[in-house]
């Protein structure tokens, strides 16, 4: 049994609230309809027994992976004819992991008890976008169609995050041995080599002595060089929880040639996609167009969107209210329009989304070609200045010599 909270308008049109007993939240919508009672408000406040400590311990606990299991499996058993419950109790069995496992019985439970599928799957964690859509799912009949959808969303981002992980993977190793081979040989090959040149009293070239120079510097202030940057990164990411400092942060992205093209096409895939699929899937276009904007990354595209939905609610166009922020690509505005225009929207969205995806892997693809030369060029540069800075004096010692 369940305490829900409630707020609503009785049958005179007046603002009244209170706290009832039901088992589901379902059970207290039919309490307060039979009662006259419009809905404004329905909080549970605490459950009796065990229910909500299972909720809590379940929260959050499928990853992403499972995720995409989880609705792969549901649309596949409820396409063949599979109830429910059964289909739960059969992916719960699946699940690799044993809190996956308890997560899902614990969506099959409360389904027994007389909650939705969605209203379940908001108690262990699910993103918005999925219980939204699985919600309309079960309004019109189409669990299983809109299963499906989800999944291939979810394998599309999870596609998009593994390229730009793997873009990244190879930059970063040859920076990290890079530094790694610099500052072993600053610390402990350079500073032997020294010992050397002063016992011979010459005069050493301009660029050894900017070698001696860091060397010394790094043996002798590199610990508080090293606690210093990790201030600064500490100091960096609790700044960038403030939405300003993060608002600034995306401006200063924005400004950048190539790495704002990218990050707009990343946006764009992703805003027309999860939009497209909600729309596709019944959801309401205010209600898509705000969780749409939730998932967007870059703050100012994130203001544009929720900009828009504002203008849509006073009956303005999608493509319009986006078109003045002058932030997305021409020609998915263009599609927005003509989607609008032929009553198929979200059809026109999920195209926008296939090509911007296809766009970004191309530019991801582009900026490495750039990236890694230039990385290999600047350690190419510093280990041949520090090969210098050793040799030179070598071979005037054996000028001198001879």
């Amino acid at each position: 049994m369940s305490q829900f909270n409630w707020e609503g308008v009785d049958s005179q049109g007046r603002r009244c609230q209170g706290e009832l007993d039901a088992e589901s939240e379902r059970a207290a919508r039919g309490q307060l309809k039979a009662r006259g009672i419009v809905l404004r408000r329905l909080q549970p406040v605490r459950e009796k027994g065990h229910g909500n400590t299972a909720g809590k311990r379940n929260k959050g606990a499928l990853n992403g992976d499972e995720t995409a299991l989880f609705l792969q499996q549901l649309a596949t058993l409820i396409g063949a004819g599979m109830p429910l419950v059964e289909s739960l109790g059969s992916i719960a069995t699946g699940m690799p992991r044993a809190k996956a496992a308890s997560a899902v019985f614990h969506v099959r439970q409360q389904i027994l008890e007389g909650d939705s599928l969605a209203s379940s799957l908001r108690q262990i964690g699910m993103d918005d976008i999925i219980c939204n859509m699985v919600e309309a799912g079960e309004e019109t009949g189409q669990l299983d169609i809109v299963a499906t959808r989800l999944a291939e969303l979810l394998d599309n981002r999870r596609r998009l995050q593994q390229e730009l992980m793997s873009a990244i993977l190879y930059p970063a190793i040859i920076l990290f041995f890079g530094m790694a081979v610099m500052t072993v040989l600053l610390t402990w090959v350079v500073p032997q080599i020294v010992a050397v040149f002063q016992r011979s009293g010459g005069e050493l070239p301009w660029i050894t002595e900017l070698v001696i120079t860091v060397s010394s510097f790094v043996r002798h202030d590199g610990a508080w060089l090293l606690a210093s940057g990790m201030l600064l990164i500490l100091a960096g990411r609790w700044l960038l929880k403030k939405p300003a400092i993060r608002a600034w942060r995306d401006r200063m992205l924005l400004r950048l040639p190539l790495l704002s093209s990218l990050l707009i096409r990343i946006d764009t895939a992703r805003f027309s996609r999860t939009l497209g699929m909600l729309l596709a899937g019944g959801v309401p276009v205010l209600a898509a167009m705000r969780i749409a904007a939730q998932g967007l990354s870059l703050i100012p595209v994130r203001e544009l969107a929720e900009h828009a939905r504002e203008s849509i609610r006073e009956g303005d166009t999608l493509a319009h209210t986006l078109q003045d922020g002058g932030l997305l690509p021409h020609m998915a505005i263009q599609m927005m329009d003509i989607g609008e225009q032929s009553g198929e929207l979200d059809r026109m969205l999920l195209r926008i989304a296939d090509q911007y995806e296809s766009e970004t892997s191309r530019l991801i693809n582009r900026l490495m070609t750039i990236v890694e030369p230039g990385l290999m060029l600047i350690m190419a540069v510093l280990v041949g200045m520090l090969a210098m800075a050793i040799l030179l004096p070598i071979v005037e010692m054996n000028s001198m010599i001879h």
